[in-house]
Formats: C-alpha cells, structure tokens, sequence
C-alpha cells in the first residue's frame, strides 16, 4: 500500500520540506509571499518532487494590466456582494487583502519554467482566481 498522504503546516520561507512527494498542492496561500519568495519556493518545490510529480497551485493572482487589475477587483467585490455579505464582514476581507502580495499569472508561469517543470500550464482561471502549475520530468 502506498504513502498516506503529508500535511506540512507552517511558513513557506521556513517550513523545512525534506522528503519527496508525487505531488505537493496550495492553495490561496502563496500570494501573501514576496516576488522573490515565489520564485524560491517554486524551486524548493521542484527539488522535492519526485520525477514525474506534479505542483498545482490554486491561487490568486494579479491582473496582467492595471486595467485587467481593476477589472478584476470590480468583479470581486460584485461577486460578494450579490451573496449579501455584511458591510463588517466585506471590511474585514478588505482589509486580510492588505496582505496580497500578488504576481501576474504570465510571470509566475515563467518562474516556474525557470525552476526545472515542465509542461508548465494554467489549467483553469476566472478573472483573478487561477489553477496552473506543472511536472518534474521523469528523466
């Protein structure tokens, strides 16, 4: 029988990741890093993964203009607001939002290559909400 699976909770930046994995997933948690720890974290992914694994990141990301940007934050707060949010409640993701550090979808599909995946892809995305990742070759 194989592994069960191995939940890590802890920061990306210190979380030590020591073993390998058939596939390592996040979600909406990666765009609170920095440019620069994406880019380490991809890599710390890719040195982990066992050949063939896959990396799929469910995330936010930045609108790839500052009209797209806007576009996006317009269809955000629409969404939550057709689901009645309170105006308290709507605040206070406003302001969880202050610590969005967000990446543009093209970028971080491109750090991504630069770390060694392969068949980088996104495989489903709405407005600023995406699905994208990629493999580890098998050789």
């Amino acid at each position: 029988m194989g592994k069960s699976p191995k939940i890590l909770i802890g920061d990306y930046v210190d979380t030590n990741l020591a073993d390998s994995y058939h596939i390592v997933i996040s979600a909406l948690s990666i765009h609170h890093l920095s440019d620069v720890d994406k880019k380490l974290l991809y890599q710390r992914i890719y040195d982990v993964l066992n050949p063939g694994g896959i990396f799929v990141n469910a995330d936010q990301v930045l609108g790839k203009t500052p009209d797209l940007e806007k576009l996006y934050r317009q269809h955000w707060l629409d969404s939550v607001r057709a689901k009645n949010i309170s105006e308290q409640d709507l605040k206070a993701a406003q302001k969880r939002m202050e610590y969005d550090r967000m990446a543009t979808l093209d970028i971080q599909l491109t750090w991504l290559e630069a770390a060694g995946f392969q068949n980088v892809d996104c495989w489903y995305k709405n407005f600023s909400f995406a699905v994208f990742g990629g493999y580890r070759p098998t050789i």
